[in-house]
């Protein structure tokens, strides 16, 4: 019986795809290293294994080879064939509206919270260290008291 039980949560595990967002033409891509971090863009062709040919007409990058490591990718896909024209991106991105698409994700989120904390000063660094470090102490107290209570 344990037996069938384990093979039965394998044969759900392995039919369930683990991975979803695929290196593809018309994947759209945030910028994190380089010239235009911070821009999102769109996969126009694979150049080989670690390099592709991206465009980003809307947020200003243009049809440049990037390294697969300097790019973040999304859930986010346009219908575009390989290789085509900057005109033929810019309009796929603006029926399918992906610039309000992507500021609704979470890395589009995260990076905000990333460029927020590095344009504080440093009173504002002091104010945010002081209060974790008062959250952290009641959140410790607390803790300490259901130990002792259990």
């Amino acid at each position: 019986l344990q037996h069938y039980f384990i093979q039965s949560n394998l044969r759900v595990f392995l039919s369930k795809m683990l991975y979803q967002r695929f290196i593809e033409v018309g994947r759209v891509c945030y910028i994190r290293i380089g010239d235009h971090s911070g821009k999102i863009c769109t996969i126009v062709d694979l150049v080989d294994q670690k390099h592709l040919l991206v465009d980003g007409p809307t947020s200003g990058v243009p049809r440049c080879v990037v390294r697969l490591n300097q790019l973040a990718v999304t859930d986010l896909k346009v219908k575009i064939p390989r290789g085509c024209k900057t005109k033929k991106v810019r309009t796929e991105l603006t029926k399918e509206d992906i610039n309000t698409k992507f500021l609704a994700t979470g890395l589009s989120k995260k990076a905000e919270a990333k460029k927020a904390k590095a344009n504080l000063g440093d009173f504002d660094r002091f104010k945010l260290r002081v209060s974790k470090t008062a959250t952290n102490r009641k959140i410790r107290s607390l803790t300490r008291q259901l130990k002792k209570s259990s």
